[in-house]
């Protein structure tokens, strides 16, 4: 049974805390092997991002995503489709729609709600075109002023792009995708990690009982 599982949220949302319960319990439950990866990854094009002190120019953050991601799916993801193992990841192409795709600064004048959707469209549409859909997109909704609080008693510094404003705008996207995905699973980020756990193994295998594993 191989499966892609993309975990999405905003920074500060809980998504490493969830993602080795999800693991355990598929690995006790389905005897399946799990493969947990993340992006940006450790290689070439992530290690970059990675280093990054300030938030990169548009066009050069959208292409090392990109290319990290194309090297990430051709290295890691496929293969282990291949091979019939389960794959999750920390974030994955959603992100890269949701915050390079409200960066205001990509564009030369005031953007309008369409100049963003268009540029969400084109990051959509140029990573469907090397990564694959994941076939369960996991999502862990938190409110942006909850979510920078855990950020601030959590790290010395926030990351360029935590604001307020840009993680309001991130957020929207991301409930945008997930309401057109069709197998997205949505869990409160503010509950107790045990009661998320839960749910989301239960959505997961709702889904895998009615549409995926036969």
């Amino acid at each position: 049974m191989s499966q892609l599982i993309a975990f999405e949220g905003i920074d500060g949302a809980g998504k490493s805390t969830q993602i080795p319960r999800l693991q355990k319990w598929i690995e006790a439950h389905y005897r399946a092997r799990v493969v947990v990866t993340a992006e940006p990854t450790r290689g070439e094009y992530g290690a970059q991002i990675r280093s990054a002190k300030t938030r990169l120019a548009p066009v050069a953050e959208r292409d090392l995503f990109r290319f990290d991601r194309r090297e990430h799916v051709e290295k890691v993801i496929k293969p282990a489709l291949e091979r019939g193992e389960i794959v999750i990841t920390d974030r994955y192409f959603y992100s890269s729609v949701a915050y390079q795709g409200t960066r205001r600064d990509a564009f030369e004048r005031e953007p309008t709600t369409t100049d963003f959707l268009n540029l969400q469209n084109d990051i959509l549409a140029e990573n469907r075109a090397i990564a694959p859909e994941a076939d369960i997109l996991v999502f862990v909704a938190i409110a942006p002023e909850v979510a920078l609080s855990r950020i601030d008693s959590g790290r010395a510094a926030r990351d360029p792009f935590e604001t307020l404003q840009t993680l309001a705008a991130v957020d929207e996207v991301f409930r945008r995708i997930v309401a057109e995905h069709p197998h997205a699973v949505v869990v409160d980020g503010t509950a107790d990690p045990d009661i998320i756990a839960q749910s989301i193994a239960e959505q997961i295998e709702a889904i895998w009982r009615r549409d995926m594993v036969r």
